[in-house]
């Protein structure tokens, strides 16, 4: 699939001009679940170092960019889509945004202390993304990455029976030692890998599907059992989301 097919797809996709969300998921789970935990683990990176300007990238339809707008950092959002650069604008009018190339980026070097990205990576070349980052990153910048995790079942089951509107051919999941050696080998030196959310996903999307609303206990159950999972040696590395979280060292 050619860069033109992605923007086709992207620009087909629903988002909510209030919280910049792509609207594919359940409105319990996924929000209560899925974004909780990974906000809260955002957040509490952030408040340890304090950075002077985020990378949105691969903003989407600007739903980090809203939160962190809102935390009071400046923030930069970058996307392929021009529809959905419309959208987080809409969203979030105190953040920048630009339609660009994700291995093209048009910025000058050294520009960013922090660069953050929601699963985007596996939709591209992953040594010209580092290559780029790198160059616009100061050195040393700190970065949040979250990706899909191959290894996981439901996930890869999910994507068979219930593929989300914005899937695209090529996309390729990672194994997390392959991912972390390939980021450690062009510089981003990853201290520490969270596994997060071992079933909520495919859960969130089938719901959705299903137009089915669950209840709060379900979701409070689905918050315990994702706990749970995170913490079992061995087992939470079938988690679905991969969060490495380190520096860019040039």
């Amino acid at each position: 699939m050619t860069k033109l097919d992605e923007i086709e797809v992207y620009d087909k996709s629903k988002a909510s001009s209030d919280t910049g969300e792509i609207e594919e998921w359940d409105e319990v789970i996924f929000p209560n679940v899925i974004r909780k935990k990974l906000i809260a683990l955002i957040k509490a990176k952030l408040q340890s170092v304090k950075p002077k300007t985020i990378l949105d990238y691969g903003c989407g339809g600007g739903w980090l960019s809203v939160l962190l707008s809102r935390w009071g950092f400046d923030v930069v959002g970058i996307d392929l889509s021009a529809h959905l650069v419309r959208n987080a604008k809409l969203a979030c009018p105190r953040a920048d945004f630009v339609v660009c190339d994700g291995e093209k980026l048009p910025f000058r070097d050294a520009v960013f202390d922090y660069v953050i990205e929601i699963s985007v990576l596996h939709h591209l070349n992953l040594k010209r993304v580092c290559s780029e980052l790198k160059r616009i990153s100061f050195d040393r910048a700190d970065f949040i990455f979250e990706e899909p995790n191959l290894l996981n079942p439901f996930s890869a089951i999910g994507r068979k029976l219930f593929p989300m509107e914005t899937h695209t051919e090529g996309e390729k999941p990672f194994v997390p030692r392959h991912l972390e050696m390939a980021l450690n080998e062009s510089g981003f030196w990853c201290r520490e890998t969270n596994y997060l959310f071992f079933m909520a996903f495919p859960l969130a999307r089938l719901f959705k599907i299903a137009n089915i609303r669950p209840s709060s206990w379900s979701f409070k159950m689905i918050f315990l059992f994702e706990n749970i999972m995170e913490k079992i040696p061995g087992i939470k590395k079938l988690n679905a989301s991969l969060i490495m979280i380190g520096k860019i060292q040039k």
